[in-house]
Parts: structure tokens; C-alpha cells; sequence
């Protein structure tokens, strides 16, 4: 792992995701390894020629510039999302901690913060969340098959840490929703995860179709051949056959919401190619998907 410490001009900035907001990462690259990260597209813009999980640049300043930029009243408004292309607590936030100082930075000010994480770590700084204006913690949960999150996840917490420190935030009276992203043919297990999010006391469930865009299959195909061979062709049809893909999606998006209305759990699904999924051409509230809706490119249902 190559690791730089590195000056940063701007700690926050627009946030793309649905509904807008501000955007914080204390790091660019990220030590969890995941081989599906969305997130290596950034290295069209920071000039990084080393391999996606190999890099890590801690932006050491990124508190001290927050403490001017969110000065700002247009800063004030909007939800702040804390790590939407890094994880701002991967393993190196145990030494460098620049995810609290950032967190101490933000408690002064009336902000709704969201955190994305797959780690346990963030139980660490349970005291800064309590005296949030409004906080939430969102994990990423995509099956319960650990051996599958070994290889595809390796150096993330595993799904019972996740599960384990989301109960005991909501404990503590923290939200906790679940990105269930991706979405994965054969190793989403939908109804057992549903349960388990279920009776951990998750807020809300939102899930995400496979992203291949930017080389993110490159890595799974890796895994699949070692590891899952009888399964490789298969998978590769249903993520990079428009056609299989479509069907697919539509046919697990469905299925998720029934089985979310089963255990009066809300949910929205982001299913579609890449990130045009995350536009919204039909929303359901409080209604499962009708027959025919329409394919799962650019689908987004909302249960309950």
C-alpha cells in the first residue's frame, strides 16, 4: 500500500448523489480493496497510475480547511455526506483519525450528517454522533456469504461487525438505513438479508444494481474464475447483456419490494446500467411494483 500524506484547498464540495448535498472524503483511494468500487473513477482526476486499493492519499489539512468552508451559510443547508468515493473509515483512520477531527469540526453547526461506511470503526466515535444536530450511519450489506465478502471485500469488517456495531447506533438512538449494493446475481441472499436488517432495527433499506462501468468488472471477473468458475459465464451474461441485465433487475427489484412489504421494512432501489439507474423515471410510495413495469435500466421503486 503506497500512503501519502497530501494539502487539500477544499474539504467540502456538491455531492452528485440523487437529491444533491455536500460531499466530504478525508482520503482519496481506499485500503478496504474492494474489487466493484464505483469509486476508482476518480483516478481520472487525481493522475493515480497505481492499481485501485493500492493508494492511499490522507488529506492530513481536510479539518482545518472545514473549519473556514463551513463558516459559509450555503454550507449549512443540505444534507453533508461523509465518504461518498472513499471510505472515511478504512483501516488507516485508526492512525490518522481525520474522520473524528472532521466530525469534531461538524458538531458545532446545525448540519445533517450521513456517513458511508462497510466498518465497524465508526462505533469509535459514537460520542461525536451524539452531539450531532441530526446524524445517520448508512452500512453497505450485499450478502451474507462471508467467503464471498472475503474476496470481493477483503480488507472491509465483516457483515456481522457491520450488523453488530448498526444495533448497537441504534441503541444509542442513531439512525441506521443499508445500502444493499450491489445488488449481486446468485450471492444476494434478499429475503435472509431483509430479516437480518429487520431485527437489527435498520431505518430504511435503499439498493443499487451492479455497476460495470469504469473496469468495476475487471475484479469480479478475477474473483469469479478462481473461485466460482461454474458460475462466471452466467454472471457475466446477466451484468453485461443489456437484455439479461434488464430482466434481471426487474425481476430482483420486485421481488425485493414484496419481500420488504413482508417485513414492513421501506425501501428504493437505484437498478439500472452504471449510475443511469440513479435517475428517477417512476417512483412507487407505499406500493409494490405493479406486472409490467417498465425494464429495470433507469427504475427506481420506492416501497412503503
Amino acid at each position: 500500500m503506497i500512503v501519502r500524506e497530501i494539502k487539500c484547498r477544499q474539504a467540502i464540495t456538491k455531492c452528485g448523489f440523487p437529491g444533491g448535498g455536500w460531499a466530504i472524503n478525508p482520503y482519496v483511494g481506499c485500503g478496504h480493496g474492494c474489487v466493484y468500487c464505483y469509486a476508482r473513477f476518480i483516478k481520472r482526476f487525481t493522475g493515480h497510475t497505481e492499481e485501485w486499493g493500492k493508494f492511499i492519499d490522507v488529506r492530513v489539512n481536510a479539518p482545518e480547511i472545514l473549519a473556514k468552508q463551513i463558516k459559509s451559510p450555503k454550507y449549512q443547508t443540505g444534507n453533508i455526506y461523509l465518504g461518498t468515493v472513499t471510505d472515511p473509515y478504512q483501516p488507516l483512520e485508526g492512525k490518522y483519525r481525520i474522520t473524528r477531527k472532521i466530525l469534531e469540526v461538524l458538531k458545532d453547526y446545525p448540519v445533517r450528517v450521513s456517513i458511508l461506511t462497510k466498518s465497524k470503526l465508526v462505533l469509535r466515535d459514537l460520542d461525536l454522533l451524539l452531539q450531532m444536530k441530526e446524524a445517520d450511519v448508512s452500512f453497505t450489506v450485499n450478502s451474507l456469504d462471508d467467503e464471498w465478502r472475503k474476496r470481493t471485500e477483503p480488507f472491509a469488517s465483516s457483515v456481522g461487525e457491520r450488523l453488530e456495531a448498526a444495533k448497537s447506533l441504534i441503541q444509542k438512538g442513531i439512525k441506521v438505513d443499508v445500502m444493499l449494493g450491489p445488488y449481486w446475481p446468485y450471492f444476494t441472499e434478499a429475503e435472509m438479508l431483509v430479516q437480518k436488517f429487520k431485527e437489527t432495527g435498520v431505518s430504511h433499506l435503499f439498493s443499487e444494481s451492479f455497476n460495470a462501468i469504469g473496469g468495476n468488472w475487471n475484479g469480479v471477473e478475477k474473483v469469479l474464475k478462481r473461485n466460482y468458475s461454474e458460475l462466471f459465464l452466467k454472471m457475466r451474461n446477466i451484468i453485461l447483456n443489456p437484455q439479461e441485465f434488464d430482466v434481471f433487475y426487474k425481476t430482483a427489484g420486485e421481488n425485493l419490494c414484496r419481500v420488504c412489504q413482508k417485513y414492513d421494512l421501506p425501501v428504493t432501489t437505484y437498478f439500472g446500467s452504471g449510475h443511469a439507474g440513479k435517475k428517477f423515471t417512476r417512483k412507487n410510495q407505499k406500493t409494490m411494483p405493479r406486472a409490467g413495469v417498465e425494464p429495470a435500466r433507469g427504475l427506481s421503486l420506492t416501497g412503503f
